[in-house]
């Protein structure tokens, strides 16, 4: 629910916490709970996961996050060909892979508008046409000028899908299995940025005066497969169809991802009542995060402060500039090993993210988040001495543990975070800001990696930098950041105006 009043997500990734609040599912799941006495509910006769339909239909969604995945992976090999073959400035390169986040942020900004106005599904389908258009016209530009148009209306199209993948799930899925399909996206992207290096890798061996545009081109594929699912498979959202008065339709969507012996009517009797509630928040506007109480002042400090800390950390250099790193470092002699040793870094990220999906909710966020950061700095440290010392090997081991302490903790959290502790009249309004705060620093971030490389004296500076940065980040998560697992928008509101932040007492109850 957070995701679909946000319309916006990197993140994004979910569970049905996220969805706390006066939502459908606790409504749905108390009518329906055993009572003593009771003859047991169709709940708890029904099987444990959802339809086969609504796996296929998730699965459709996180398509999506796999293309996206796939353009920042394939970028970092497409940079270091492209640095070559047209004797592009370090500030040519960082604008090539900063351009795809950045415009990323202002694509976010009104993804709301679009999903809302065209619908779901049909968002996938103008989302793929618009990829496709930016695909073609990068992998075959002939200028850097061409290339970045290219790249620009690619960027614009992912920070759209960054927030309809989520937001499709959400709403389609029953609410018992929400948490678990809405994570979908998050793990896709990691295997589209595999993906991307494996593209890399693939073509590596071809001339390198046409390379990178199969490699670019790679990247139709999955779209051009979505765009026809979105047009001929993929229902619409039953929340936009009963936005829209369809109810009808709503509920012979519903029978497609719940079982029968769920309340479809119950279901969208919930809805219409959640759409209420989000048309009464809207109200106020902009005055509840401008002028907010202190509870909600600290609240909005956590979701964004964290936010803000999951890229100023240098990850998104390390992810999109991998291949440039280890070739500083002498790792690899040519491209295609060079690559190869990137993709390894791919299968790291991916693993971790699968893993961390389920410490989540057993551990959960503050510690992992906690651990994550702190261990995030020490990797970078490790860099930055693996670099001075012109160790290559180390360097790649730097990077893969790096990278599995991102996946394992703020990488995923940060979403789940914001979603939250955002009270849900500004959340929608909260989220836009948050997920714009992102992107935004991501694209500063990357874009700038090379130049200010330069300036620091090499990259062993650079990292020094960011590990002391990312020390930082560290020190927010502990002091400030609170636990939210199995706490109520209430309790949190309640701990904070007390002035305990991240100290919060073991929750006592669900």
């Amino acid at each position: 629910r957070a995701l679909q009043m946000a319309g916006l997500a990197a993140a994004p990734r979910v569970t049905p916490q996220a969805f706390a609040g006066p939502a459908a599912e606790d409504e749905i799941a108390e009518a329906t709970a055993d009572n003593p006495g009771v003859e047991p509910s169709p709940k708890a006769r029904q099987p444990a996961g959802p339809p086969l339909f609504m796996y296929l239909m998730a699965a459709c969604a996180a398509l999506n996050s796999t293309n996206i995945g796939f353009d920042i992976g394939v970028g970092s090999g497409v940079a270091v060909l492209l640095q070559q073959e047209w004797e592009l400035s370090d500030r040519q390169v960082g604008m090539f892979i900063g351009s795809l986040q950045l415009m990323s942020a202002l694509g976010g900004l009104g993804s709301q508008a679009i999903t809302d106005r065209l619908g779901r599904r049909m968002t996938f389908a103008a989302t793929q046409t618009i990829l496709l258009t930016g695909l073609a016209i990068s992998a075959s530009a002939s200028s850097f000028g061409v290339l970045m148009v290219g790249r620009a209306i690619v960027g614009a199209a992912v920070g759209v899908g960054f927030a309809i993948d989520p937001l499709y799930i959400a709403e389609l899925a029953p609410a018992a299995h929400r948490g678990r399909l809405a994570s979908w996206p998050e793990i896709a992207v990691n295997f589209g940025i595999l993906l991307g290096f494996v593209s890399n890798w693939l073509f590596s061996g071809v001339d390198r005066a046409i390379s990178w545009r199969y490699m670019m081109a790679g990247g139709a594929i999955l779209p051009l497969v979505l765009l026809v699912l979105s047009i001929k498979v993929m229902p619409e959202s039953p929340r936009w169809l009963v936005s829209r008065g369809k109810v009808d339709a709503a509920e012979a969507v519903l029978r497609t991802t719940h079982w029968e012996s769920e309340d479809v009517k119950s279901i969208v009797e919930a809805i219409q009542r959640e759409i209420q509630e989000d048309e009464q928040g809207q109200h106020g506007g902009w005055r509840p995060i401008l002028c907010p109480d202190r509870a909600t002042r600290q609240l909005l400090a956590i979701g964004i402060g964290v936010a803000f800390c999951q890229q100023i950390n240098g990850s998104e250099s390390v992810v999109m500039y991998s291949p440039t790193i280890f070739k500083r470092a002498h790792v690899a002699t040519t491209e295609s090993s060079l690559f190869a040793v990137t993709m390894l870094v791919g299968l790291v990220k991916t693993f971790f993210i699968l893993l961390a999906a389920h410490y989540m909710d057993t551990v959960g966020r503050r510690p992992l988040l906690v651990f994550s950061t702190a261990a995030m700095t020490l990797c970078l440290g490790s860099l930055a001495a693996a670099t001075a010392l012109d160790c290559g090997w180390l360097s790649v081991v730097a990077v893969c543990l790096f990278m599995a302490a991102f996946s394992l903790g703020i990488g995923p959290i940060t979403w789940l975070l914001a979603a939250e502790v955002f009270p849900s009249q500004i959340r929608a309004k909260a989220m836009s800001l948050a997920t714009f705060t992102n992107r935004f620093t991501a694209g500063v971030v990357a874009s700038s990696f090379l130049e200010l490389s330069e300036a620091l004296g090499g990259q062993a500076q650079y990292f020094g930098l960011f590990a002391g940065v990312t020390g930082l980040t560290a020190a927010f998560a502990y002091l400030v950041v609170p636990e939210t697992k199995q706490r109520t928008l209430e309790q949190l509101h309640r701990a904070l105006g007390q002035g305990r932040r991240g100290k919060l007492a073991p929750a006592t109850g669900p």
